[in-house]
């Protein structure tokens, strides 16, 4: 069944800007260093009318107990997210988030709109996890880390674009 999450945040910054600052590779690395990933590996892409963000990192993670053994101190990540431009100057992207070497995934949606002078970006997360007996656990885990991440770019963003 999976766990689901949703953010959302007002920026003040254009809807170009916000999106420049998802697809820009500087950007995007400045960004996750500071939020303390590392062997940050980026490749930005055109392929159909989309714009292709692909992200392979190594985030820290904090767990204990039983899921210390499954999921350890840090997590290799594959991230790829597909940017489209939609009518009303809105941008969309599906993303798709794996962790190397786990039975376990996270798909979503980030949009961002027009509001007034600035944008609203909307971002939507489901984790499903195959693994017998702790898949729940990891789906909460998941969702919870991402929920911070989230969270965290959002403010970086504001911040610093």
């Amino acid at each position: 069944m999976g766990r689901k999450s949703h953010h959302a945040h007002d920026f003040a910054q254009s809807v170009d800007t916000v999106y420049a600052a998802f697809t820009d590779p500087d950007f995007v690395r400045a960004k996750l260093e500071a939020l303390g990933s590392r062997e940050i590996e980026i490749d930005v892409s055109e392929a159909d009318g989309e714009t292709v963000v692909t992200i392979e990192r190594t985030v820290p993670v904090k767990v204990s107990g039983p899921l210390q053994a499954a999921v350890g101190d840090s997590q290799r990540v594959r991230q790829t997210e597909r940017w489209r431009s939609e009518a009303g100057g809105r941008y969309a992207a599906d993303v798709a988030v794996e962790p190397v070497g786990m039975r376990a995934s996270m798909q979503g949606e980030t949009v961002l709109s027009p509001n007034g002078s600035g944008c609203r970006c909307d971002a939507t997360m489901e984790a499903r996890c195959s693994i017998p007996l702790m898949g729940g656990k990891i789906e909460k885990l998941m969702i919870t880390d991402s929920d911070a991440k989230i969270a965290a770019e959002f403010a970086y963003i504001a911040e610093h674009s």
